[in-house]
């Protein structure tokens, strides 16, 4: 079982540890913990993360650098789990919304194969392996390209659901599931805190603090209703709820596929993504973040224990890790300076530059996130104008309040290994044909948002870039080591008796060795 819990900072795992007492608290007990996994490349975000989880290797090989980027072809902006040949299946009434065009999702971005992937050819297709998660693109990178199913959230098709990439149509176990389990059954729930003291005293503040938004009826202060909602099957991914329809979609899961149930191993992938909601939404350090996580150890605990009733407590072996961490909101950084740099300030930037140079209005087509794309006027440029255009953007871009570095993509990516520091985790981010002509990277603290409250986790450095992982196994004595991320593919693989995915160079954690399958 790989387990990934969406935006998990070391420092705010390190931070809340004391006070677990459930999942996180056996995985600690019967396990081996890297506390500071590291992320060696520099875009640390959803869909980058749980790709390389998945196959063990960094976006300059996987293919999926952002959890959207501009498609030149399309002239917008797409999400990284696009696939129009897969549309997203109807499994009950809809919750909220009609499914749309742009409602479809595989792992089609994907350039090369995961541990599913590896598990069904080691297997001759015995193997069965699922991915379940409440965001779309939680569900498709995490195991490989080709898993018998990956499940999500979508409200406008039910409840937890898949795409044809994955079903010809919908799995009547799904269609049941979400007929017995329907996540309308939270809407006239409230998500209160249950220990006001409790949280005061580990966040060392108020329940309202500076910087903290508004989403859906939601306001920074608890209690939290979804019945007072504008939005519930909005809402709800901002809560303890959320996860909870993971987890019960993990269940069927096991179930549908009969997991477990043979001596051929089997693989089972479970992203929580409520934390990474709550975290944008009002800080990794506020009451919700924290109390969605010691939900979430309630959450694990009980489900753990059901595996142990399933299949013996040596019958399931898990890792843990998350994609991602996470940057202290603005408000309440510990550095100075720290602020949200806007898409606009980059934009008007390099379109200063262009006209300066080449007389060239509005060169920017889109900023994404730390990628900034051209018009394909900009790009049609003689050599020499652009080239001149281009190192004037970016001398314009470093002297921006906020930003740690700019450069040209095409400059810094390919052959990695001879560079060093901030320089090689650019490059291991750069993916041919798909990254913007410019690269921008805010300082520690800062980051490039839109948004004018809340926090991300797109600056390449340790606030985002460190990440627990607890391996717990059969065999695996309880134990504290290092690693990195790139570790967690080989490991499970090492786990399942399978080689590790073809891209993946690392050595699995712990000196776990390949066991052999039975």
């Amino acid at each position: 079982m790989l387990v990934v819990v969406d935006q998990l900072p070391t420092w705010q795992f390190e931070h809340d540890r004391p006070h677990f007492t459930g999942g996180f608290a056996r995985m600690l007990r019967e396990g081996a913990i890297v506390p500071a996994g590291q992320i060696p490349y520099a875009s640390p975000f959803t869909a980058v993360g749980h790709a390389a989880i998945g196959t063990g290797t960094v976006p300059a090989v996987h293919g999926v650098f952002g959890n959207s980027w501009y498609r030149r072809t399309e002239a917008r902006e797409v999400p990284a789990e696009s696939d129009p040949d897969a549309n997203v299946l109807v499994v009950g009434p809809t919750l909220g919304g009609e499914l749309g065009s742009d409602d479809h999702a595989s792992g089609r971005a994907l350039r090369i194969e995961g541990l599913a992937d590896t598990l069904r050819s080691v297997t001759g297709g015995k193997a069965h392996s699922a991915a379940v998660s409440l965001k779309a693109r939680g569900a498709v990178f995490t195991i490989g390209k080709r898993p018998d199913i990956a499940i999500w959230y979508e409200a406008a098709a039910g409840g937890m659901t898949t795409s044809t990439a994955y079903a010809a149509e919908t799995p009547a176990w799904l269609a049941e599931h979400a007929r017995t389990h329907p996540v309308s059954r939270f809407f006239s729930q409230t998500w209160d805190a249950k220990n006001r003291d409790l949280l005061g005293a580990i966040t060392s503040d108020l329940d309202v603090t500076a910087g903290e938004g508004s989403v859906h009826g939601f306001t920074p202060a608890f209690p939290h209703s979804l019945a007072a909602s504008d939005a519930p099957e909005r809402a709800i991914l901002h809560t303890p709820f959320g996860d909870q329809l993971v987890a019960d979609a993990a269940l069927a899961a096991i179930d549908a596929l009969a997991l477990g149930q043979d001596d051929v191993p089997d693989l089972l992938a479970v992203s929580f993504s409520a934390h990474d909601y709550a975290g944008h939404l009002w800080g990794p350090s506020s009451w919700e973040a924290v109390e969605l996580l010691m939900a979430l150890d309630g959450t694990l605990a009980s489900f753990f224990t059901e595996l142990d009733r399933r299949f013996g407590k040596d019958g399931w072996a898990a890792v843990l890790t998350s994609d991602h961490g996470a940057t202290p909101i603005v408000e309440r950084s510990f550095t100075i300076g720290s602020r949200r740099i806007r898409s606009a300030e980059i934009s008007s930037r390099v379109d200063e530059a262009f006209m300066e140079v080449a007389q060239l209005p509005a060169a920017t087509a889109k900023v994404v996130a730390s990628s900034v794309y051209l018009s394909p006027e900009a790009r049609a440029l003689p050599n020499d104008v652009y080239g001149s255009a281009l190192t004037l953007a970016i001398t314009k871009l470093r002297m921006l309040d906020g930003i740690a570095t700019a450069g040209r993509s095409d400059a810094i990516r390919g052959n990695c290994d001879v560079r060093a520091g901030l320089d090689q985790a650019i490059c291991l981010s750069i993916v041919d044909g798909e990254a913007g002509e410019l690269y921008v990277m805010p300082v520690a603290g800062s980051l490039i948002s839109d948004y004018k409250t809340g926090t991300h986790h797109d600056a390449p450095f340790d606030d985002n870039r460190l990440v627990p992982i607890i391996v717990r196994a059969a065999g695996v004595s309880r134990q504290v080591g290092q690693g990195n991320l790139l570790q967690v593919a080989p490991t499970v693989a090492a786990l399942l008796g399978i080689p590790p995915p073809p891209a993946s160079t690392e050595q699995p954690l712990f000196g776990i060795t390949i066991r052999t399958r039975r």
